[in-house]
Order: structure tokens, then C-alpha cells, then sequence
């Protein structure tokens, strides 16, 4: 496809996809341009969890983001699958994080006080009642927190459904690698793909672990790094459960719809390396058999790993540049990019029209790294 383009997505992930999807909304066809396939970084690896934030994430910078995308996502569940042709498997079902020490234990029933003091439906369960929700929990627990609200998706899928709604509204999607900007004084005028110069009035840049690379572009830091994260999918024995469990480490095991079961995940500055390692798998399986004796007879089927971005603050940045009119920046979520890619694609929509942004984006501006 060549000629202008009235705005640009530079990176066909999650971030780039949502952002076409809610611009696709206020009449806008958006370009995107990717430099391999359709979310084929990490936004088609993740396991795809949603969760309703904590209290305690509610109090940090991020919460006023988490719960409006929590409820954006609902909301597009229900109209979204319509609007593209993609059923993207979304479902509302539950994980039970497990207490597996003393320590924990006092810690889980105390953030259950303090949010159901809140008006929150937390609840704690002993382990009989973990145990009547998620069959596989057969090894002794001290019991377990289960959150107010949870759901999760096919990320992959719900990708493709972001992509395809997109185009039914005017986008347009192309392969190739971003390379480069025209800018004519303070105004960003084009991006270059390779050699060919796509005019456009707007450009929005979520181009994952790589967007280190647009700094010399905007004369500004982008402190974006990958953070690898593997993934072991498993076919268990009998029938799965509803619900499904995770640590206070951040693992987990979840049941899908496809049949399988996600067990996962690391987290590893590596660098680029994207390849799965025996190491990796070894800690995650560990971790399934730390309550579940059932997760040891399951099938491995799959390994895979993925390079999540991840900001030098671990803040997504949600935001113009500092002088380049017309330039914008969705990126560094680290493992929360598909869990807040539709308010982030409201935000830089709402950017790129030159709307107020509902939320105070000053936390997340890219200027707070500095020049």
C-alpha cells in the first residue's frame, strides 16, 4: 500500500491494535504497520488474565487505569465478537490465589479485612473450599484468596478481533519495519518503512521491546527493555476445573477454553532472546506441583516464550513527545499489556484527537525519563 495516511500505528500489537480499534470508533482509518505478523510478540503469547484490581493497586498509579480498563474489557466482550467475527474466548473465570505459608496466609486475610472493609467482595477460603473450586488443589494449602472479579481470553485471538473490527471501520494493515520519521520543525510529517515515506498528521509508536529505537527520533529517552516471559501449555488429566490458581509470586495455572491449560510465567532481563529454555520450564512445572499433585500428569505439549516491554519504572507510558507535535507513545506495560490495552488505546485516541484524556497522564508521560 503506498500514499498518506491521516494517522499511523506503528506496531500491530495489542497496544497499536486497540489504539486503531477506538480511533476506527471516532471515524479515524488508521495505517498500522508491523514488522512481522499480527501480535506475534507478546501480546499472541500472553495467557490472557484479567483481573479486577487490588486495593492496594488501586492506591498506586496505575488503578484508576486497571479498574476502567477491567471494565472496558466487559464491555467490549460483549460487542466486540460482533463487530469483528472473532469469538476471542473471553469467559469470567476465577483464580484462587493460594496461600502456601504462615506468612502468607496473614497477609491474604488481612488484605481480605481491609477490602471487604472497602466494599469489596474479596473473600478468604479455607482449604476444603479452595479445594471444592479448583480440583487440582490436592496437596496441603493454608487456604486461599479469592478475588471480587477475574476473566481472562484468548490474547492472540482478541488481537485478531481488534485488528479485523479496525478494518471493518477503514483501517488498513501492512508488513514492513518501521525505519524512521520526517519531521518539518517541531511537527511530526511522516514514518518511514524502510526507504518509502508514508505521509501522515499522526503516528502513534507502540512497537514493544524495540521502541528503545525511536529515541534518537524524538532527541529524548524511550527506557523500554524486554522482559522475557515463558509459558508451559499442558493437557491435564480429566475434566478441568472453573477456576484455576496462582502464587504470590505471580504463577500460575489456568484452565482454557481450547482444552489446554497455561502454566506459567518468568520474568528474565535477558535481552533478546526469545528462546525457551529447560531451566524455565523445570521452575514453572515446580511451581503447578506446589499444590497440585494432578498438574504432575499432564501432557507437556508446548513451550513458549515471549518479550514482554517493560519501562525503566515499570509505568506504561501513555503520552505525547515533548516537541514533535503529532508523535504519541503506547508502551512499557510489562505483563499487564493486554489487561490494559483498551483504556490505553482510549487515552491515545483521545491524545491523538486533541481531547482531554480522562485520566491524569502525568505518571505515565514519556518526558518524566528526561532527555
Amino acid at each position: 500500500m503506498n500514499g498518506d495516511a491521516d494517522v499511523v500505528s506503528c506496531g500491530g500489537g495489542v497496544i497499536g491494535l486497540a489504539t486503531a480499534y477506538y480511533l476506527g470508533k471516532r471515524g479515524v482509518a488508521v495505517l498500522v504497520i508491523e514488522a512481522d505478523s499480527v501480535a506475534s510478540g507478546a501480546s499472541g503469547a500472553a495467557a490472557g488474565l484479567l483481573s479486577q484490581p487490588s486495593l492496594e493497586q488501586l492506591r498506586g498509579p496505575q488503578g484508576a487505569l486497571l479498574q476502567a480498563s477491567f471494565d472496558a474489557h466487559l464491555e467490549l466482550a460483549g460487542q466486540l465478537p460482533d463487530e469483528s467475527g472473532v469469538n476471542y474466548e473471553f469467559a469470567r473465570s476465577g483464580m484462587l490465589q493460594v496461600s502456601l505459608t504462615e506468612a502468607e496466609e496473614r497477609a491474604d486475610r488481612q488484605r481480605v479485612e481491609e477490602e471487604r472493609a472497602a466494599g469489596m467482595a474479596t473473600r478468604w477460603l479455607e482449604p476444603a473450599e479452595a479445594r471444592e473450586l479448583c480440583g487440582w488443589i490436592d496437596l496441603p494449602i493454608r487456604g486461599a484468596l479469592l478475588p471480587p472479579a477475574n476473566g481472562q481470553l484468548d490474547a492472540y485471538r482478541f488481537s485478531l478481533a481488534l485488528l479485523a473490527a479496525a478494518e471493518r471501520m477503514g483501517a488498513k494493515f501492512r508488513t514492513g519495519r518501521v525505519s524512521g520519521i520526517e519531521r518539518v520543525g517541531d511537527r511530526l510529517t511522516g514514518v518511514y518503512v524502510a526507504q518509502e515515506l508514508i505521509p501522515c498528521r499522526a503516528a502513534v509508536f507502540a512497537m514493544g521491546p524495540w521502541m528503545s529505537e525511536v529515541a534518537p527520533w524524538f532527541g529524548m529517552r524511550v527506557p523500554i527493555a524486554p522482559l522475557k516471559g515463558q509459558i508451559v501449555h499442558v493437557r491435564t488429566p480429566g475434566t478441568a476445573p472453573r477456576y484455576g490458581f496462582v502464587d504470590h509470586g505471580g504463577n500460575y495455572a489456568t484452565p482454557k477454553a481450547s482444552g489446554l491449560t497455561y502454566l506459567g510465567t518468568t520474568e528474565e532481563a535477558v535481552g533478546f532472546d526469545s528462546s525457551p529454555t529447560r531451566v524455565a520450564r523445570d521452575q514453572i512445572l515446580a511451581f503447578a506441583l506446589s499444590a497440585s499433585s494432578v498438574l504432575g500428569e499432564s501432557e507437556v505439549l508446548e513451550q513458549t516464550a515471549c518479550l514482554r516491554p517493560l519501562s525503566a519504572d515499570e509505568q506504561p507510558i501513555i503520552s505525547a513527545v515533548d516537541g514533535l507535535v503529532g508523535a504519541f507513545v503506547g508502551g512499557g506495560h510489562g505483563r499487564k499489556g493486554v489487561m490494559l490495552a483498551p483504556v490505553t488505546g482510549q487515552l491515545i485516541s483521545q491524545l491523538v484527537l486533541g481531547d482531554l484524556p480522562t485520566f491524569d497522564l502525568t505518571p505515565f508521560a514519556l518526558g518524566r525519563f528526561g532527555s
